[in-house]
């Protein structure tokens, strides 16, 4: 009964949710923070409360324990080997993680509140969808559709990201019929059963295909950069990048497609997702990305198929990614100059131009001196007002293109695809000519994850899903399987979801 109750606590923390009305205004929706606490009945006997409770999950995917930090820019690129100061040090969990000792006492914990938070946020989904279907008289125009198909695609993010973290990747050669990662989509006190790879992508895609239909009633994208003018927009229906939209679910068909090796479907959604015109490349030769102004658009935020708003992104870039003090301080992630050359190929024939590195884009990267060099697409200057700098980005343009050039069938389509994204970023277009195996599109492509990507999460999952043996700059030796799938706190294999 113990136990029973312990993972009450731990995953359904919300039965008493705590939520704040909308009121009017674009920074009321994204700064909107929880203040009251309500029954379910009571919640839920509205329109504006099933908004409220959406609203509360996404706020919950970016806290820091999750995809406000640590399943993002935080933790999985520590793993991933991007920050060189872990790779010097072992005496934070952080430095621990870079060399994959699951063992240590704080990375057990940080592990064990990543599993916990993420499957807090199911639950709140869990919580919203579990009557929603009885209550649809209380919706007006499509946002019944919305809440619904929006609560269905996280519950399907969430379980497909704790299944790369916590499952092995098919291209390990893991057994298929090996147990995961439980599929939750009750709002129950008992946990469920761990699932096998196929289960558990299977019950993502249904999720996936479910949010997709409901949410096609509005496919609109309104571009975050447009709203502060918009007032003809209700609420509700603003700020669709910050939401699980309509394209984005189709953007996560495509990445999951891709995991489980279906290049046709994987192709098919990556190429919607593009040919939607809702997203475009930030232009590189007038972009503004100086942090310190209003117009600041470090984060490329009109590539974003989805990002998520973080209020206290300030707090998190300063402790992380910015020194006050005369030298670099502990908890900061940084890397040299020598390695970020290394990965923009700066010495490579009009390279240095790329505008996402250190050489053409010195205002994406702040050196303090060549051993120490931050990323400072989080920075968040002292024009707070400033939406673009409060993003975190989940899903972008260029990933549906590299998918697409994964997914293609000739390495000339590929090629067309890889270079839409090279030239967006003002290098040079790769020629059939010079890339004419695959093995070298696929070398081609690991670079640009690697360039694009850079403290936003994803290299740790392409490593994974490539099975990469031996990582860059690694201090964690060679790769199996050992360190690639996190292991679950124990106390979730006393419930016996091992």
């Amino acid at each position: 009964m113990k136990q029973h109750i312990r993972y009450t606590q731990k995953y359904m923390g919300c039965l008493l949710l705590s939520f704040c009305l909308l009121a009017t205004g674009c920074s009321k929706w994204l700064d909107v923070q929880p203040s009251t606490q309500t029954t379910e009945e009571k919640q839920f006997s509205t329109e504006q409360g099933y908004i409220d409770a959406l609203v509360g999950t996404y706020q919950k995917m970016a806290d820091s324990k999750s995809y406000g930090k640590d399943v993002s820019y935080g933790t999985l690129d520590v793993l991933a080997q991007l920050y060189q100061n872990k790779a010097n040090q072992t005496t934070d969990s952080y430095g621990q993680l870079a060399r994959y000792n699951y063992l240590d006492a704080e990375v057990i914990k940080v592990i064990a509140n990543i599993w916990s938070t993420q499957y807090s946020v199911i639950a709140q989904t869990n919580y919203i969808l579990q009557g929603i279907d009885g209550k649809k008289n209380l919706f007006s125009g499509s946002n019944f559709n919305l809440v619904k198909g929006e609560a269905l695609a996280i519950r399907a993010m969430v379980h497909f990201d704790l299944l790369r973290l916590f499952g092995p990747a098919p291209a390990s050669g893991a057994d298929a019929s090996t147990a995961t990662i439980p599929y939750m989509t009750d709002f129950t006190v008992n946990p469920g059963k761990s699932l096998s790879t196929t289960e558990v992508t299977d019950a993502i895609i249904a999720d996936l295909k479910a949010a997709e239909e409901l949410l096609a009633v509005y496919p609109v994208i309104d571009q975050i950069r447009d709203n502060a003018d918009n007032k003809s927009l209700e609420l509700f229906t603003m700020f669709r990048q910050n939401r699980l939209n309509y394209w984005a679910v189709k953007a996560l068909l495509a990445k999951v497609y891709q995991y489980v090796n279906n290049k046709p479907e994987a192709l098919r959604y990556a190429k919607e997702v593009i040919d939607s015109k809702g997203f475009f490349f930030i232009n590189g030769n007038t972009n503004i990305t100086n942090p310190t102004i209003k117009e600041s658009n470090t984060i490329f935020s009109t590539e974003h198929v989805f990002s998520l708003y973080k209020s206290d992104l300030k707090i998190v870039s300063d402790n992380y990614f910015k020194t006050e003090s005369s030298t670099a301080e502990a908890q900061d992630l940084f890397t040299t100059l020598a390695n970020l050359n290394s990965y923009y190929e700066v010495t490579v024939a009009n390279h240095a131009i790329d505008i996402r590195g250190p050489q053409a884009s010195a205002t994406r990267w702040s050196q303090f001196n060549a051993s120490t060099v931050y990323s400072t697409k989080y920075y968040v200057g002292a024009n707070i007002t400033n939406v673009n700098q409060k993003l975190v980005p989940m899903i972008k343009l260029a990933e549906m293109y590299y998918i697409a050039a994964e997914s293609s069938e000739t390495i000339a389509e590929a090629l067309g695809y890889l270079n839409q994204v090279r030239t967006a970023r003002l290098i040079p277009a790769l020629t059939a000519t010079a890339i004419n195996t695959t093995t070298l599109l696929n070398n081609e492509l690991f670079k640009e994850y690697r360039k694009e990507f850079y403290a936003e999460g994803q290299l740790w999952y392409y490593y994974k899903r490539k099975n990469f043996t031996t990582l860059q700059n690694t201090v964690g030796g060679t790769m199996n399987n050992a360190k690639y799938v996190l292991p679950k706190p124990n106390n979730e294999i006393e419930f016996g979801l091992n």
